[in-house]
């Protein structure tokens, strides 16, 4: 098996696809297999992949159904891999010695969960993308990923291992919003995250960029995709903090850095105020409900239980007083239409 495994899915990618395949085909290290992975019977992006197959290091799969983006990718994750696995995106390229860089960095570094270069948009933007190394022990890792909220990582290599700990990529309503955030985390446990100062990765910011969606979406949608990433992390750090008090700190520093707005960071939803703050810090504990997933709390302190048996009923409570409220409200309803058909004179049918 090749030393490192690429996997690309694509959708809709028949314009930018030839360019990606071209770069991987142009780097200096060799040894690597391409896995393409076309979503919903996307035959006209296959047909412009297809020439590529003649290298016998790409190979391709078309899928049947739509597994959209989360699916494809954990699709391509279920396969057998060589040591090292980067995740390429169908629009994006990468210098010629981009794997030749990177995999002196993680030989250099067997600590090493991830390896990236500076990423350097084109199109619609210019800037320099940069992320700084993440190490030290699993918990300051945590806390220093988390403090950045960065992507560039996953333009890198991973070991296997690394991601065989993490699992796959987490499905939501949402197509997946915040996720790449949070399978980044759980890939961190395994190890640091190194960054070469070099721009080697190459992306191309155009109208059809996946992330660009959601600006379009009212802030009620944006609001309830972004307390996925509260959740998210919670189940990424739960299971490395070994005492009581760690885990107080991380889920009060999660939902801090997801409901307070910071000037210089990105948000899919900020908080513009105290009470907006204070909604999305509600809608956050809602969501671990909505999730099944209140079981993150069980051991935060010795008061935890309580207070989830007390949100479980109050939540209850609450729909069950919304469900009286609209009964009453077409109750009155119905008796105001009776009353002004009396005065009128006219018969109930």
């Amino acid at each position: 098996m090749a030393r490192i495994t690429v996997g690309m899915p694509v959708y809709k990618g028949v314009d930018q696809v030839g360019d990606a395949l071209r770069s991987l085909q142009r780097q200096t290290f060799r040894d690597f297999e391409v896995i393409i992975s076309v979503d919903g019977n996307d035959q006209e992006t296959a047909e412009a992949c297809r020439p590529f197959l003649a290298d016998e290091r790409f190979r391709m799969v078309v899928q049947p159904e739509r597994l959209d983006w989360f699916g494809n990718f954990n699709w391509l994750l279920a396969q057998p891999m060589g040591e090292f696995f980067c995740y390429r995106q169908h629009d994006d390229t990468t210098a010629p010695e981009f794997f030749e860089v990177l995999l002196a960095a993680a030989e250099a570094r067997p600590d090493a969960a991830g390896v990236y270069a500076d990423c350097q948009w084109h199109g619609g933007r210019s800037d320099l993308e940069t992320a700084p190394s993440i190490e030290g022990d699993v918990l300051d890792r945590m806390r220093q990923y988390i403090e950045q909220r960065q992507p560039v990582a996953v333009r890198g290599i991973f070991r296997r291992e690394a991601i065989a700990q993490a699992g796959q990529i987490r499905a939501d309503e949402f197509r997946g919003l915040s996720e790449v955030f949070v399978w980044l985390a759980k890939v961190l446990r395994w190890g640091s995250f190194i960054r070469v100062p070099e721009p080697l990765y190459n992306r191309l910011d155009h109208a059809e960029n996946y992330h660009k969606h959601w600006f379009d979406w009212p802030d009620e949608k944006k609001r309830a995709a972004w307390t996925t990433l509260f959740t998210g992390w919670l189940e990424a750090t739960m299971p490395v903090c070994r005492t009581a008090e760690e885990r107080v700190f991380f889920q009060q520093f999660i939902l801090d850095r997801i409901a307070v707005h910071r000037p210089g960071f990105s948000y899919h939803y900020a908080a513009a105020s105290p009470h907006e703050t204070g909604v999305v810090m509600l809608e956050c504990i809602q969501r671990l409900a909505t999730e099944g997933n209140l079981h993150l709390f069980d051991s935060l302190a010795p008061d935890a239980r309580p207070l989830q048996a007390e949100l479980a009923r109050l939540t209850a409570e609450n729909r069950e007083l919304a469900n009286e409220l609209e009964t009453l409200k077409r109750s009155r309803a119905l008796a105001l239409a009776r009353r002004v058909r009396k005065l009128l004179g006219t018969s109930w049918t």
